[in-house]
């Protein structure tokens, strides 16, 4: 099964069930509210140990469901009027004008970490929101590659196995006489500063704890 069909697969059907723990137990690392994180950082902001969506949540008055997809709208459709004078917000707004003008008079931008440079002569039907999106989608990727590497280097000669990578989440087949394995890896992700949240069951039909 190739990886895209894997991690899509229905999570309330039971189909997940038939992924099942060669060691004792499969378990996801999954990084919330990736996005929101790395333009924080990007933009100078700390919204130190607290939930993302829950301090939106409780800013707009909705649900953390409601808040998250209205958070990201935001970030990749325009910020709302209403919601303009937020800091985060407006330091994100700041942030999507500089890097547009810097695309549109030097001709390009160039990601952090990676170095990627998107050239504007070889982009079409750009915006400032289009462009946020490629340069975080590059920027996650970034952050991967690097938390896969120091990953690997825990894992190595390890019964434990990284078994999936899906953009924020990370799944293990994990042995339970390695228990030292999940206290390393998840140091990893704090060195990053990224918040996660674990899910593990002995199948991949499982909730997050």
């Amino acid at each position: 099964v190739s990886q895209s069909r894997y991690a899509a697969h229905n999570k309330e059907n039971g189909c997940r069930k038939a992924f099942i723990a060669r060691n004792s137990s499969l378990v996801e690392l999954d990084i919330t509210a990736y996005h929101p994180t790395l333009l924080a950082k990007l933009v100078g902001y700390d919204f130190g140990d607290e939930d993302i969506y829950s301090h939106f949540a409780n800013v707009y008055g909705m649900d953390r469901k409601d808040a998250k997809i209205l958070t990201l709208q935001q970030l990749y459709g325009g910020i709302l009027p209403q919601y303009e004078n937020l800091q985060f917000l407006k330091k994100v707004k700041v942030y999507v004008d500089d890097l547009w003008r810097v695309f549109n008079n030097s001709g390009q931008v160039i990601v952090p970490i990676s170095g990627y440079c998107f050239k504007k002569d070889k982009l079409e039907n750009m915006n400032p929101q289009k462009l946020l999106n490629y340069l975080i989608q590059n920027l996650e990727t970034a952050y991967n590659v690097n938390i896969l590497w120091d990953v690997f280097k825990i894992l190595k000669n390890k019964k434990t196995k990284l078994v999936l990578y899906t953009y924020d989440s990370f799944l293990l087949d994990w042995s339970d006489d390695e228990r030292e394995i999940l206290t390393d890896i998840q140091k990893i992700f704090k060195k990053h500063k990224l918040n996660i949240k674990v899910a593990h069951g002995i199948s991949y039909d499982f909730r997050p704890t």
